[in-house]
């Protein structure tokens, strides 16, 4: 941004740096142009940005320009105080004042932080609410090398400063709820949906607690069904009526709470509160509603600062992005109602299917058994017993007990696919575990088994063992010799896990690859056809997915995906 400012007027240097600044749409990359141009217009060594940590209680120096600011600042922690050689930025931080040092080996507040620095001067920056963001300052290699109206330059510069910062946050807080409309797209369990919520809100309003209390049409309370505070071994248990505190005052009305100092409001019950009632600064709520109809309520605290000079209370802006999740929320908890709703209808279905293909396969193994039954009385009564025909028999009432208990079992897991219970596992383990059980000690088939390097996963173990262990005797039906390969692997972006059961068999028809999974499909010979179905609904209850990427005439190639 040097070259469009020389050989102009100084106030035509600071008009063009300004245009030039807020046309540049990264905000991070017009702080940096901001801060070098600078230089130039108050004739500065070096320009520094050092932005707030609410958390932290300190401030972080984010950007700079000059020779040495990458190797000396970047990245420096100053403290925000008000002590002697504890820094002017950090005193700026703390009064809010401007400080302008034309000799710094003369300022009792100065903290080194350039050997070649003479003079310094630094500005606060603030919000639109008159909050501080961070601070801006200059440093020179001369004495007393800032006037009036480098100054002002500065001062205004904080000003811009101010707007970019918002402009970073504002994004930040987009993506935040971009994360959430996308994890509506693929997460159908209110629990995974609250907690990936919860988790993001986190990180973008940088929470020291954050819970979300849903209604509980049976005993019209509102229980805790999420929370990242201390609360969390609670959940499912604690509740609220209508009215009753804060929160319950939310659902009851519909409307936001944003207050500072809680305590002192008469609502105030602190029940249950994920820090300790004395150490709350501020307060935020708001509710869970689509379309007039309140599910619940989000719930935000923010800890009082050890700094007495950090101000972390919640603002406007965060109790709208607040309003602006549990909007999302909302409209998640509806998708995922209606879709229990079309699932428990389609399942109906089935069920109705399974019972009637069920009871068909049963009944004619039962008059086979019947007919062996009859026929075994037949032969007992006879004076001399055949034991040839009585073995015979055995032999068949055994097949058809078997065949009867392999139905049985069908319907049992098509039934239980669903009904999963989370827990962390190694997924390798798991594979490998599963492969040594069902492939043939002794088998013509090679086998290929590649387990990479992959994160612990939230998954029914037995489940899922039921998934993989189908899929291999799947292709070892279908193949007699050849190979068999078995291949975990992480996702290009880190978000998933992959399982990859492959074989060189005949592989399956482009136009066969969904009908596979549908209930009561079936290319054996035995069975109910569920096989793949379990599978499916397996996966799907895990969040993940079942599908079948082979090409025909190169093999079967089965991939199932879990989220990591």
């Amino acid at each position: 941004m040097g070259d469009i400012l020389s050989n102009v007027l100084p106030e035509q240097r600071l008009a063009r740096l300004v245009a030039a600044t807020l046309r540049e749409p990264d905000a991070e990359i017009a702080i940096s142009g901001l801060l070098d141009g600078l230089i130039g217009l108050v004739g500065a060594s070096h320009s520094l940005l050092a932005v707030l940590d609410e958390e932290v209680g300190d401030l972080t120096v984010r950007y700079g320009s000059g020779r040495d600011w990458e190797t000396v600042a970047q990245n420096r922690h100053l403290p925000l105080d008000m002590g002697l050689k504890e820094g002017i930025v950090g005193w700026v931080a703390a009064t809010g004042t401007s400080v302008v040092a034309g000799n710094v080996r003369e300022d009792p507040k100065y903290r080194a932080l350039f050997d070649s620095t003479l003079s310094e001067m630094a500005v606060p920056v603030r919000d639109i609410s008159g909050r501080l963001r961070a601070v801006l300052n200059v440093e020179s290699d001369h004495e007393h090398a800032f006037s009036d109206s480098d100054q002002t330059i500065i001062e205004s510069a904080a000003t811009i400063c101010a707007s970019l910062i918002d402009r970073i946050d504002q994004n930040r807080r987009e993506e935040a709820l971009i994360q959430i409309g996308n994890s509506l797209d693929t997460v159908m369990d209110e629990a995974d949906l609250i907690q990936q919520v919860i988790e993001i809100a986190e990180q973008t309003l940088r929470l020291h607690s954050c819970s979300i209390f849903l209604f509980d049409a049976n005993n019209r309370q509102i229980v805790l069904r999420g929370t990242i505070g201390r609360l969390k071994d609670q959940i499912g248990l604690l509740t609220y009526d209508k009215g009753e505190g804060f929160t319950g005052w939310v659902a009851q009305n519909g409307k936001s709470i944003l207050l500072d100092d809680p305590q002192t409001d008469t609502r105030w019950r602190g029940k249950y509160v994920e820090i300790p009632s004395e150490q709350i600064a501020s307060f935020l709520a708001v509710p869970i509603m689509f379309r007039n109809h309140i599910h619940g309520v989000i719930r935000a605290l923010r800890r009082r600062s050890d700094n007495p000079f950090v101000d972390n209370r919640f603002t406007s802006m965060d109790e709208r992005l607040l309003q602006a999740i549990a909007e999302q929320v909302a409209s998640g908890l509806e998708n995922i109602q209606i879709m229990s709703k079309i699932v428990r209808s389609e399942r109906m279905i089935a069920w109705g299917e399974l019972s009637a293909k069920s009871s068909h396969m049963i009944g004619n193994r039962i008059f086979a058994i019947k007919g062996d039954v009859n026929e075994l009385g037949f032969l007992a009564s006879e004076p001399v017993l055949d034991i040839e025909s009585i073995r015979s028999l055995q032999k068949s009432l055994s097949v058809n007990v078997m065949r009867v208990e392999e139905i049985l079992n069908d319907f049992r897991d098509f039934v239980s696919a669903t009904q999963i219970q989370k827990q962390p596992i190694d997924i390798n383990t798991l594979v490998k575990e599963t492969v040594e059980e069902v492939f043939p000690k002794r088998s013509p088939i090679q086998l290929v088994l590649t387990l990479n390097e992959l994160p612990p996963v939230l998954a029914d173990d037995r489940r899922l063992r039921r998934a993989i262990s189908e899929l291999i005797e799947n292709s070892l039906h279908h193949i007699t010799d050849g190979q068999l390969s078995v291949t975990t692997e992480l996702t290009s972006d880190d978000e998933y896990v992959r399982i990859v059961i492959a074989d060189t068999g005949p592989g399956i028809e482009p136009d066969r690859k969904e009908t596979i999974f549908q209930p009561f499909y079936s290319g054996r010979a035995k069975g109910m056809g569920l096989g793949l179905s379990i599978v499916k609904g397996i996966l799907e209850a895990h969040g993940g997915n079942a599908t079948e990427e082979g090409v025909l005439g190169q093999g079967a190639r089965f991939v199932l995906v879990l989220p990591a």
